[in-house]
């Protein structure tokens, strides 16, 4: 399929480019503008100028990575349904599709269930708030987590391959 004459890889890299240069100037502007700006209510802390910026760009790029994920979701649903497809390219696309969601469903449950609620110090103040802190270690875990089965997968995978062509 094309979008304006460019392939569909053309624009997922275009996208997945202006998201990273997007990113990377936010974050430079955030540590550059206005970093060592006092806090208001207690001068002692510090607020950066361009936290709300940044907080509601975050913001922005998750409720679009919701919606991406809620829409090729169902344009999966959709097209496996009309076509009966489990495989694709002799690969078990149906029985991987299910296995991650699965996998990240657990591992999510997992790690907010056995993540840890000890209080915290932020700025000075004991952060105390279980859910919360329950919350935090529950991202933090997954997150890790899946990079690191990511990396595997993709190392596992160019080691077949490599092996494949020799």
């Amino acid at each position: 399929m094309n979008f304006f004459g460019w392939r569909k890889a053309g624009v997922a890299q275009r996208v997945l480019i202006l998201i990273i240069t997007l990113t990377v100037v936010l974050f430079a502007a955030f540590y550059l503008i206005g970093y060592s700006h006092p806090f208001e209510e207690n001068p002692d802390f510090i607020e950066p100028k361009l936290t709300p910026v940044l907080l509601g760009f975050m913001g922005v790029i998750f409720l679009l990575a919701i919606g991406v994920t809620v829409w090729a979701m169902v344009s999966s649903i959709r097209k496996h349904r009309k076509g009966g497809i489990a495989t694709t390219n002799k690969v078990p696309a149906a029985a991987i599709a299910i296995s991650v969601v699965v996998v990240t469903a657990v591992v999510l449950i997992l790690s907010f269930v056995l993540g840890s609620s000890e209080a915290i110090s932020v700025n000075g103040e004991q952060f105390e708030t279980t859910s919360w802190l329950k919350a935090a270690d529950m991202f933090v875990v997954t997150s890790l987590l899946l990079m690191v089965v990511a990396t595997t997968a993709v190392a596992i995978s160019a080691i077949i391959t490599h092996f494949k062509h020799k």
